[in-house]
Parts: structure tokens; C-alpha cells; sequence
């Protein structure tokens, strides 16, 4: 259907030419097709922190400049490369950072004919009305899934969700303390609460999310800003937590949650993105009586095993993620969703393509 010898298939994405800028819409096109990537139509893109911290530079020197971006979205396949046979043309599927498997592809470049400069392209990108992705980047969609939903399987849950299942593996009597309540965040409790763990603390400092956070399972709500906020978090729980997990992406939440925990039982589960030349400060004597700490990538999950297990957990208890996408943007908004986004304005920005 597209990149027939000697065609070129143009498309609209979403470029970052220079850091802290805005995004261009651009004209970009694709030459070849490699034999394991997948052209996918996208129909559903969302904006996660670590895309922020990307733009502002706050991951370090970006020597890729100019980029595509974008790494959770869901859409159609359109074409696929010559070894490619786990999906076929027509599949729904969920593209997403984490990888099915360990496999290390050559690297493409796409053209921007308007401009006539190259763009860079990692193994995934989404913020565009097509994409040429990995085929270990991507995951057919769960039926009764909607694709709407379909993008928060990209990032969110995997990560969130993912850490309680694989890495937390809470019981039913712990004391889970979690900090931060953006997508992942409320994953994670809502997780918590697919589990059966009876006591949940969601702390946040917005009113609005801790009250979601009720919505999927919080046991107990403490709003960060409060003047009481520590005393009354050691009167709930004044032997500590048994687990904590950090999502607010701060090297001080991180230091707040690990002073939470117990002694010798206590663990703190981070997947969050402070800027990269922050540093962790940590007291010796809580590592020496027996607190552990602990860093999630991407939720320690197998997209392929995990998606369509969280699917059936959340299905299984009735959990409703539409909470989460509060608000559609058009491709040619994203500037206004990452602007929305960074102001706390919006919990997962949804780009409709």
C-alpha cells in the first residue's frame, strides 16, 4: 500500500528543534521500510513527564536534535517489514517504550522536505498522524479495549501498574504509602486495590487527583500543602510503611518516602524522572537498618505478558480509567496539552489524531 519503490510517504509529526522550544508540526517522510518495523496510523497519542523532561533538557546534553517524540499512543498497522510476523495489516495495537524483547535494530532517519533537514527517530515515536515503530515497541490491543484508553497501556500502566505486580507484590495487611498522583501514581492504587491491599495512603497536593485517588481505591487522602501533612501521616501510621512507592518525580519525594518506611521490612519503588543532575541524599543508619530502596523500569514488565494481564485485572474489578483522560487536543493543541500538562491542568493529555 505505501512505500512502493521509489515512493516516499509523507506525513504530519510533531518536531523539537531546539530544547525548552516549542514543538513544529512539520512535514516528514519516510523512504524505506526496514524489515521490523511497522507503519502504524496512530489514532490516539498521550504526553508523559519524561517527554517534558526531554524538551526542557533536564535529561542531559540531546545531541539528536532536531527529534520526533512521543512513546504511548495506539493506532492501526498499515505496512509492515519484510520479517514482521507477529501482526498483519488491519491490526489495532498499543505502542509503547517498553520492549517485548531485547532485540537491537538499526536506526532510520526521516526527512523534513520543507526544511530539507534530516530528523532524527528513535525506535518509537508517536506525536504524529503515522509512525514507523519497532515491532518490539508494540502489542496487538485487548478486544473491549477502547482505543482511547488503549494509549494509557503505552506508558502509565505498564509503569504504575506494572511496579505493584512484578515488583511490589504487595500483601492484603501492608501499608503502602504512595507519592505522587499523576498516571502512574494512580495506577499504581488502583493496582493496590485490585491486590486486596487494605490500607493505601495517596498523598498529592492537588484536591482533585487525591480525590480520584479515592475513587480507585485510596483508603486514606493527605494533601501534601497541608500545615499538618507529616504529623498527620505518622499518626495514621506511626510505625512506618511497609512499602512506599514515589511518582511525584522530585529527589525530595524520594527522600520524604524512604524516611517513611520501616526499619528492616521497609521498601521505596520509584519510576519517576527528577532532572538528571539531581542527586538522592539518603541517611546511612536507615540503610544499615535495613530499608531498601529500589528503581522500576517501566514497571518490570513484558508488554506482550503484562498488558493483557493488567487488562484483565482492571476489567475483572471494574476499574474505570476514563478519570484519567479528562480532555481530548487536536495534533496541532500539543503545544497547549504540554503547557496544560506541566501546569497540573491535566492528568494524561490525550492527542486525538
Amino acid at each position: 500500500m505505501f512505500l512502493k519503490k521509489n515512493k516516499i510517504f509523507k506525513f504530519k509529526s510533531s518536531v523539537l528543534f531546539k530544547l525548552k522550544k516549542k514543538l513544529k508540526i512539520e512535514e516528514v517522510s519516510i523512504k524505506t521500510i526496514q524489515d521490523h518495523q511497522v507503519l502504524i496510523k496512530i489514532k490516539y497519542t498521550s504526553i508523559c513527564r519524561s517527554q517534558i523532561m526531554e524538551i526542557d533538557g533536564l535529561r542531559g546534553r540531546d545531541k539528536f536534535l532536531p527529534h520526533l517524540l512521543g512513546h504511548e499512543a495506539s493506532g492501526t498497522v498499515v505496512t509492515l517489514g519484510k520479517k514482521v510476523k507477529k501482526f498483519k495489516i488491519g491490526d489495532k495495537v498499543i505502542a509503547g517504550w517498553i520492549q517485548t524483547n531485547q532485540k537491537k535494530y538499526k536506526g532510520f532517519k526521516l526527512d523534513i522536505f520543507n526544511k530539507n533537514k534530516k530528523v532524527n527517530s528513535g525506535p518509537i515515536t508517536t506525536f504524529g498522524n503515522y509512525s514507523l515503530i519497532y515491532e518490539n515497541r508494540l502489542v496487538k490491543k485487548p478486544n473491549n479495549l477502547t482505543m482511547r484508553e488503549a494509549t494509557l497501556y503505552g506508558c502509565a500502566l505498564p509503569t504504575g501498574a506494572g511496579m505493584v505486580i512484578n515488583q511490589v507484590r504487595p500483601k492484603k495487611n501492608d501499608s503502602v504509602l504512595v507519592l505522587g498522583l499523576g498516571a502512574i501514581g494512580l495506577s499504581a492504587v488502583a493496582a493496590l486495590q485490585c491486590m486486596g491491599v487494605k490500607n493505601i495512603v495517596a498523598v498529592d497536593y492537588n484536591n482533585e487527583r487525591l480525590r480520584l485517588a479515592k475513587k480507585l481505591g485510596a483508603n486514606y487522602l493527605l494533601n501534601s500543602k497541608n500545615n499538618n501533612f507529616e504529623k498527620n501521616l505518622k499518626v495514621l501510621f506511626p510505625k512506618g510503611f511497609d512499602k512506599c512507592i514515589e511518582s511525584a518525580g522530585k529527589t525530595k519525594t524520594i527522600e520524604f518516602g524512604f524516611s517513611c518506611i520501616k526499619d528492616k521490612v521497609g521498601k521505596l519503588y520509584f519510576a519517576s524522572h527528577p532532572d538528571n543532575k539531581s542527586l538522592i541524599k539518603l541517611k546511612p543508619h536507615d540503610l544499615i537498618r535495613g530499608r531498601k530502596i529500589y528503581g522500576s523500569w517501566g514497571g518490570n514488565c513484558n508488554p506482550e505478558k503484562d498488558i493483557p494481564r493488567i487488562f484483565r485485572l482492571f476489567k475483572k474489578n471494574n476499574v474505570n480509567l476514563k478519570c484519567l483522560l479528562s480532555k481530548n487536543y487536536n495534533l496541532n493543541d500539543i503545544n497547549s496539552a504540554i503547557n496544560d500538562f506541566k501546569k497540573g491542568k491535566v492528568i494524561r493529555p490525550i492527542i486525538k489524531i
